[in-house]
């Protein structure tokens, strides 16, 4: 069966134009060829399952796109022979591949040659028309929501295959391992994609990427997030608050212990004021918890953020938290829908 998908894309690459993937209808008359193939690997072996076929279909584009990469001297040649992953990306969705080793090759892949992963996250974050004008391509999802389960999809596989990426670090001054949740989107400032979706007032995507450990102060050489939220409700007129802004604020206090205070190096009693003297509507009206700014925040919301930071650093969010030997009702309280 590996022969087959072998020379699917040999012979179909080889009369194609090097812009024939460039357009979605290309990719589209591509991906529905291939299907057609798979389909056929299925009814035609009875031994052959669906996931069998699926994962040598994808592990057959990765092995091209590599064999082209090769005779170029290991330089990516773009165009149709880069493409072909975002073939295999689409085909693995379809599909439901189950193999996450198989998903994290295809991952891998697409971040040796692109350093980043904006053409999956973009659609998601903006809608499937944004791409087009930010990045100069169309997404191969058909709206925002199914580009949205696509994210979630890999973003279970990432979890599953432990995969990180070299990304530069601000925090450490030096390129150090990330997640794949947490790699920067280039056309974005470079911005981690919970700072985009927090920049978008998006308290939808904001959830899914917290729940599925998206770092909540991501280290992409940005503001504090929680003080970017507060900067923008403060200048709200007449205490009138954006909902979704004061709901991606909430959202993201459900996964920090305190509130840093800003103006470093003065001391904490200047600090307490000048940060009171800037957002005391805010205070007052519930936005921010006194006990997450200047007092002792319950057992409780601690316990919480401390069992969150040690299932995100061992890529268990969110499956991990229903394992956990806890009610119901704590397990939805430790994964922020409670």
């Amino acid at each position: 069966m590996e022969y087959v998908f072998d020379v699917f894309f040999e012979e179909c690459f080889k009369k194609m134009e090097r812009s024939g993937l460039k357009s979605r209808a290309g990719r589209r008359d591509i991906i529905s060829h291939l299907n057609s193939v798979i389909s056929g690997c299925i009814q035609g072996r009875q031994t052959a399952s669906t996931q069998l076929a699926v994962g040598l279909a994808v592990t057959s584009a990765i092995e091209y796109h590599n064999r082209m990469k090769g005779d170029n001297y290991e330089v990516c040649m773009m165009g149709k022979y880069h493409n072909v992953l975002y073939v295999a990306l689409r085909i693995s969705w379809d599909w439901g591949l189950e193999d996450s080793g198989i998903v994290r090759n295809l991952l891998d892949e697409i971040f040796c040659c692109e350093k980043t992963f904006e053409r999956l996250f973009l659609g998601a974050l903006f809608g499937c028309n944004a791409p087009h004008f930010i990045a100069g391509w169309k997404s191969d999802f058909n709206d925002q929501d199914e580009n949205l389960r696509a994210v979630v999809f890999f973003l279970h596989h990432s979890a599953k295959a432990r995969a990180t990426y070299l990304t530069y670090s601000y925090a450490f001054q030096s390129p150090r391992q990330t997640k794949f949740i947490d790699v920067p989107i280039e056309s974005c400032g470079k911005a981690a994609p919970l700072r985009v979706a927090l920049q978008a007032s998006a308290p939808d995507i904001v959830l899914i990427l917290l729940r599925h450990g998206a770092n909540p102060c991501p280290d992409d050489g940005g503001a504090n997030p929680v003080l970017s939220l507060l900067e923008k409700l403060a200048e709200c007129e007449k205490r009138c608050y954006p909902f979704q802004l004061v709901s991606c604020l909430k959202l993201l206090l459900r996964t920090i212990v305190m509130v840093e205070l800003p103006y470093k190096p003065h001391l904490y009693a200047v600090r307490k004021d000048m940060f009171h003297g800037k957002y005391a509507a805010l205070l007052e009206d519930g936005l921010v918890p006194y006990d997450q700014v200047y007092g002792i925040p319950t057992l409780k919301h601690a316990c919480r953020c401390t069992i969150r930071e040690v299932l995100r650093e061992n890529f268990q969010l969110p499956g991990g938290v229903i394992r956990l030997p806890l009610p119901r009702k704590l397990q939805k309280y430790i994964d922020l829908l409670d």
